[in-house]
């Protein structure tokens, strides 16, 4: 039996891989978190709508007044509520991970410009991409105890963003 071969830029390799997969993380959250962002605006404008209308309807057809005191009420409790409505919750954590998968790339791409110059050992560079990955990880336990789910079209958008991104910025994906 032959012994394998040695790569002499093997941990150099993970890291970037891990760097990547980072950066389609962070695009993947900033999509997710625009989308939730829409639903969030939508349901903020239909509880407007809805308040405004009906005390406008009211005092134009007094009559109905039950239909339309019954819509405000119902308007007030969406208002209050909306921070239970999940898609609400999911877009605040979904902000807070954006801005920390940003901060954690911003440090990476500093640690890659070591690693990639030869400051580093292999060890260094294990230890540095075993605390990227646990960066990555712990943030996500944070903001989404549950777990994440993927939206295949935005997961399928961030790869194309992160793509875009390392060969506009690195030559390379």
């Amino acid at each position: 039996m032959s012994e394998p071969a040695t790569n002499p830029h093997r941990q150099q390799q993970l890291y970037w891989a891990q760097m990547i997969e980072l950066k389609v993380a962070a695009c993947y959250i900033r999509h997710y978190r625009d989308y939730l962002g829409k639903r969030v605006t939508a349901l903020g404008t239909l509880r407007a709508v809805a308040s405004s209308g009906s005390i406008a309807a009211w005092a134009l057809w007094k009559e109905y007044a039950f239909v339309w005191g019954a819509i405000i009420a119902a308007s007030q409790v969406a208002d209050a509520l909306r921070d239970v409505f999940p898609f609400t919750k999911k877009h605040k954590a979904a902000s807070a991970h954006t801005i920390t998968l940003g901060g954690i790339f911003i440090d990476a791409q500093l640690e890659w410009e070591n690693i990639f110059s030869g400051r580093y050992t292999d060890d260094q560079i294990v230890n540095r991409r075993h605390k990227l990955m646990k960066l990555q990880h712990d943030a996500e336990r944070t903001s989404f105890p549950d777990g994440l789910a993927t939206r295949d079209s935005l997961f399928a958008q961030a790869q194309q963003d992160a793509k875009d991104y390392f060969t506009a910025t690195y030559g390379v994906y």
